[in-house]
């Protein structure tokens, strides 16, 4: 593992506070009972694909400006994969939710892609 920098450092410390404020948010969204349906049927598996899209690509950068190089898309993807699944067994137990394997699937997708494509952008896949 490389050695990281004051700068890096700072910026790792920023991105790791945006990364866990992040899934804060997504936790208490997903603790909502009345939050509103999407008015266009399908939709809701768009917003579940592109929540983890987000959430992989700062996991992914978090991680890089810790210093981490070695399997930086595996880890970032199976991370926000287990998250996902992890929120949708939270959700089970919110009264007026329900757990879908469809969402994880929505959500595994969008934490692929996410990965996927901050390795291509940061070079360090």
């Amino acid at each position: 593992m490389k050695k990281v920098g004051r700068t890096n450092r700072l910026t790792a410390v920023i991105l790791w506070f945006f990364t866990i404020s992040y899934m804060g948010l997504v936790f208490y969204l997903s603790s909502q009972s009345n939050l509103l349906p999407p008015p266009i049927h399908g939709t809701d598996k768009i917003i579940h694909a592109f929540v983890y899209f987000m959430l992989a690509l700062l996991l992914y950068f978090s991680l890089l400006n810790s210093g981490v190089r070695r399997y930086l898309f595996l880890i970032s993807a199976v991370f926000a994969v287990i998250y996902g699944i992890s929120d949708e067994l939270h959700q089970y137990y919110v009264p007026g939710r329900i757990a879908s394997i469809g969402d994880v699937i929505a959500d595994s997708f969008g934490a692929l892609i996410g990965s996927f494509l901050a390795a291509r952008v940061s070079s360090h896949g």
